[in-house]
């Protein structure tokens, strides 16, 4: 059905929705909400981070008149006072609302809360009077319209194509549930916030069971892996004896499943879990000597440039003498080195290309790629992955997280993205005190950090921000290295690293904190891989509620990495709710169990799709027992009804979408 049979829509709507990606009735009512505005309860200051949407039930204190600034420009304000606190509500160009607030009466308000030079305020701010909201309750969706349409027209425009619309699940043949046309009218018109938990979740299991099902046609289409390893895996035992060190039970066993992966006949997607010291690398480097010598080029894919040649520096130190060829590509190499290496991987003398997200550029061509390993899984994109993956026919694929992201723990639940997992070398988890702190506490912290330093240690500080934000009452890196300078850590020696800086600038800051000359690094999580100072023992992590579980887990692994030297992680909030999924950092030093935790909370992502981080709230999150639900219905579909499943439209958009994806 064309958008200009809706009603309500004219032809000079049709282009805007059209900017929003809406060309048909269909893409109308699948423009779900971004997140729904809950008016059910009022607010807590307590626990409100600024930025936040509050609803709030007080006084209005004081009412100014409408003052005239310019042209086209008239405001006034009011002092509200709710919760024993005062907040200044300003409003633009709204004269007319003037004589709507009266103070001495109660307004229950809602709006952005933010906070001006200490100072709490709001900007138009929605109000009415009473002590309870009429108007101002129930659920409210708000879509990413990005203000090419009023978000009450476009839920009009949604209603209206709601009753012409028809509706075909492929999933109801086969299981119990609302009607797909209930799950859209769940999730655009709530009344309550479980109406648009069930809708979304009805959405999800549609989408979601579509994506396995078109994946298993996928997977059944692909050619059988044409690469014959054939060696045994005794080919690498000379490179195993020839460790300054010995393998430990679990490096072992995952070397073994690494190699019954290569000599399946199946492509191998894995992933290989281990935290901090549990020796990753070490498994992955003697993997990649296998597919060496069975003939095949390996590709290692690291996300920064201090870890990439970090990697190269490992590799070329426990391969020595074994007759591999090692390249290192990266950002800041010379055009001359590029060239160079570029020449001898489409040659194949070079057996080993260890670099950074330049291993996946257009010039780089490889001579018989059969191994890709990608490490710190969760700083690529799935476009990086599936870029490296697609340059030779069924490329074998390892992973590599301490913290895999939601996406990969969906897949391992799938049971397509196979798991190895390493047990810790050595106790170095075991150094590392966890500690959840408030602002009350950071004096102390400050003190602290300096008794470490002189002890001869250094400290990181984590920051959200790089820039200060409007409103955001957030630490930035700028704002807090240019206090520390001038404050607490005058005279001490500080660098500052953050995303924006020059590659070259921030390595030279690393490295002079690496040898020591700097005590003290502020930045962003910029930090958060790469880096492997041992004299590090403190890491304070600024407004920690900012950040998820897994990046906060792979924080703490910059310090306790010198065997002996006890470590402190402080995670700082302002959130008194926060406390508590902090301190659940305090009770659990192993990656994977965190990671499961974090995705319970956050979601799983899009699955099979673009989106690999969770996100999306309670309304819309992917659960492990949905995806194990959908997998189910996706094996019915599969062998009761694959003629008519493969033929609906949103199976075949699917197909279209996974084709050219990672699915690894």
């Amino acid at each position: 059905m064309n958008l200009i049979d809706i009603k309500g829509i004219g032809e000079k709507t049709v282009p805007k929705l059209n900017k929003l990606g809406i060309y048909s009735t269909k893409d109308l009512i699948d423009f779900l909400p971004s997140k729904y505005w809950d008016m059910t309860n009022f607010s807590d200051l307590e626990n409100t981070r600024m930025g936040d949407y509050v609803l709030l039930s007080g006084i209005m204190f004081s009412v100014t008149k409408v003052q005239y600034i310019r042209r086209n420009m008239n405001v006034f304000k009011a002092t509200y006072l709710t919760q024993g606190k005062k907040i200044v509500l300003t409003f633009f160009n709204a004269p007319y609302l003037r004589e709507k607030v009266n103070a001495g009466e109660e307004y229950v308000v809602w709006g952005k809360l933010l906070e001006n030079k200490g100072a709490l305020t709001m900007s138009n701010p929605s109000f009415e009077a009473g002590k309870t909201g009429e108007r101002l309750s129930g659920i409210t969706p708000i879509y990413p319209t990005k203000n090419i349409i009023a978000q009450p027209t476009l839920n009009k425009f949604i209603r209206n194509a709601l009753d012409k619309e028809e509706f075909s699940s492929i999933i109801e043949s086969v299981c119990d549930d609302i009607p797909l046309r209930t799950g859209y009218i769940l999730s655009h018109f709530p009344k309550v916030r479980q109406d648009a938990v069930e809708g979304r979740r009805r959405l999800n299991k549609e989408k979601i069971s579509a994506q396995l099902f078109a994946y298993k046609i996928l997977k059944q289409g692909r050619t059988h892996k044409s690469k014959h390893y054939g060696k045994p895996l005794s080919v690498i035992e000379d490179a195993i004896n020839a460790l300054p060190y010995k393998l430990t039970e679990s490096q072992m066993k995952a070397i073994e499943e690494i190699y019954s992966d290569f000599n399946s006949g199946e492509k191998m997607n894995r992933l290989l879990s281990g935290d901090v010291g549990s020796g990753k690398t070490v498994v992955a480097l003697m993997s990649a000597v296998y597919a060496i010598r069975c003939g095949y080029q390996v590709a290692f894919m690291a996300p920064t440039e201090i870890l990439a040649r970090q990697h190269y520096t490992t590799a070329c130190n426990l391969l020595a003498g074994r007759g591999i060829n090692i390249g290192v590509l990266t950002g800041v190499s010379s055009a001359q080195e590029k060239k160079g290496v570029n020449a001898a991987l489409k040659s194949g003398t070079l057996d080993l290309l260890i670099g950074t997200h330049s291993v996946i550029g257009d010039k780089v061509e490889f001579s018989n790629l059969g191994f890709i390993i990608i490490d710190e899984l969760q700083r690529f994109g799935v476009r990086h992955k599936s870029t490296l993956e697609n340059k030779s026919e069924n490329v074998d694929v390892l992973v590599m997280s301490a913290t895999p992201i939601p996406r990969a723990m969906a897949l391992t639940l799938y049971g397509d993205l196979k798991l190895s997992s390493l047990l810790p070398r050595g106790s170095m988890a075991d150094n590392i005190v966890t500690k959840v702190i408030g602002d009350d506490n950071l004096k102390e912290v400050y003190d602290f950090i300096h008794k470490r330093i002189d002890k001869g240690e250094q400290a990181y500080i984590v920051c959200p921000l790089v820039e200060d934000s409007e409103g955001l009452e957030r630490v930035s890196v700028k704002s807090l290295y240019a206090d520390l300078v001038s404050g607490p850590f005058r005279g001490v020696n500080i660098g500052l690293v953050y995303s924006g800086m020059k590659e070259s600038i921030k390595a030279e800051i690393m490295h002079r904190f690496y040898i020591g000359e700097l005590k003290v690094l502020v930045a962003t999580t910029v930090i958060e891989v790469g880096i492997d100072c041992k004299s590090a023992s403190v890491m304070l992590v600024l407004n920690a509620d900012c950040f998820g579980l897994s990046t906060l887990h792979q924080l703490r692994g910059r310090v306790g990495r010198r065997e002996g030297l006890k470590s402190y992680c402080i995670l700082h909030t302002s959130l008194k709710k926060e406390s508590e999924r902090l301190t659940s950092l305090c009770n659990s030093k192993d990656g994977f169990e965190i990671a499961q935790k974090d995705a319970d909370m956050r979601g799983y992502g899009d699955f099979f799709g673009m989106r690999q981080s969770g996100g999306g709230g309670d309304w819309s999150k992917i659960s492990a027992n949905l995806i194990i639900e959908c997998r189910d219905i996706a094996d019915k579909l599969y062998k009761d009804h694959p003629d008519e499943t493969l033929h609906s439209q949103m199976v075949q958009k699917y197909l279209a979408t996974l084709k050219d994806v990672s699915l690894s």
